[in-house]
């Protein structure tokens, strides 16, 4: 049988002191107890933002490691009366080795053994307000700079009195110095000049314009924006390369399950200098969710794509535009840019580049934000759709 049959860790609610996090979890392991498992900081605020009033959590004893994104993930069960819900969540590495000991311990006196594992009461014995803190540092520093001082004193009194280091030292010329620094200037240069220099791969620059709003429809007039939904996918590359090639600016919103799938290919939109948002998780509407459920949603699906770009995520569009106070407010709290538009190609529906082509030619103005997804059709269109932009005196921007 296996040893973690029968185990079950319920999660009572999320600690922290100035700059630690600990999950309050009560074992259930042949007998209860109720413990804190210090956790990293990252995993916590995600913890933090699903769990809510009126439910019971139970943490799985299960995580797992995707190969394409480079993510560990684990998930909760929350349960209300008779109904419960799997959540899934990114988690650190260092959580899902802990969660795997855990796992295997073999009796609840082990699990005590662990230095990342406390008992509730001793915890909060140990736990201290911010001030208390600081005012003990600060009594240890002033202890330790007396100590340090008297022993100084101590040291320079005492080499004086014997005529030593500190008083009859004779003094190294002043000229000496000097051509011993010129020397090892001049040893310095020539280094550098025989030190072969790495050459320097100029990043490519695309327009852009710097959203400032917390809504955005449309960009000042005089641009206009490409946006392209859905991705990543195996039309990434293609797109990217043509809007290279005619120095084109585009802006992508990735859905954090393409990511995992395509991992390269937000790689390669990030390396050529490429705008990049999130587009939700799994395209839910974001009018059917709770404020949790939202805020938890972008926050994973950034971090997804900041794994991979190592830069923060601040753009997001919602899946279908679908948005209410809870959106607006999470764009607020957490300085996101959500962007929309104002001309749809309605690609998806019709999937053909001539009828693509002729929207854009028929509705693209100035300061117009245009979508499109990335499909075959779209690639298909987006040569003539560029080139007819820029007859127009139009500057394709990516936005920021």
């Amino acid at each position: 049988m296996s040893i973690y049959q029968g185990k079950l860790i319920e999660l009572l609610s999320i600690k922290r002191t100035i700059d630690k996090s600990f999950l309050h979890i009560r074992l259930v392991f042949n007998e209860e107890v109720e413990l804190l498992w210090e956790i990293d900081n990252d995993t916590a605020n995600l913890l933090d933002s699903i769990i809510g009033e009126n439910y019971k959590y139970r943490l799985s004893l299960h995580s797992s490691f995707d190969q394409n994104s480079r993510l560990f993930s684990s998930y909760l069960t929350r349960t209300y009366m008779d109904k419960s819900e799997k959540i899934n969540f990114i988690c650190s590495e260092e959580y899902h080795k802990r969660l795997h000991v855990i796992k295997n311990i073999v009796d609840l006196e082990s699990i005590f053994e662990l230095p990342y594992v406390f008992s509730n009461q001793t915890k909060k014995v140990e736990e201290t307000s911010p001030r208390n803190h600081y005012a003990m540092v600060g009594w240890i520093a002033v202890a330790m700079l007396s100590l340090i001082s008297t022993i100084l004193i101590g040291y320079i009194s005492h080499s004086c009195i014997n005529k030593t280091l500190f008083c009859e030292q004779t003094p190294v010329k002043a000229e000496s110095v000097v051509k011993a620094d010129e020397l090892k200037i001049k040893e310095e240069e020539i280094q550098k000049i025989n030190k072969p220099q790495k050459p320097v791969i100029a990043k490519p620059t695309i327009p852009s314009i710097t959203l400032n709003n917390v809504v955005t429809y449309s960009i000042p007039k005089g641009s206009v924006a490409l946006t392209f939904d859905d991705g990543p996918s195996k039309y990434s590359s293609k797109i990217i390369n043509l809007l290279k090639k005619n120095k084109a600016g585009g802006t992508f919103f990735y859905i954090g399950q393409n990511v995992k799938q395509f991992p390269d290919q937000v790689k390669y939109a990030h390396s050529n200098g490429f705008s990049i948002g999130s587009h939700s998780m799994n395209h839910q509407d974001f009018t059917t969710l709770t404020y949790k459920k939202q805020e938890n949603d972008i926050l994973q699906s950034s971090k997804l794509i900041k794994n991979i770009t190592h830069q923060n995520v601040t753009l997001f569009r919602p899946p279908y535009g679908a948005k209410n106070k809870y959106t607006t407010d999470i764009m607020q709290k957490y300085d996101y840019k959500m962007v929309l538009w104002n001309k749809d190609t309605e690609d998806w529906k019709n999937r053909d580049a001539n009828s693509i082509l002729k929207y854009v030619k028929s509705n693209s103005d100035s300061g117009c934000i245009i979508l499109l997804h990335e499909s075959e059709s779209s690639v298909e269109a987006l040569p003539k759709i560029i080139e007819h932009l820029q007859s127009k005196n139009l500057k394709i921007v990516s936005l920021k």
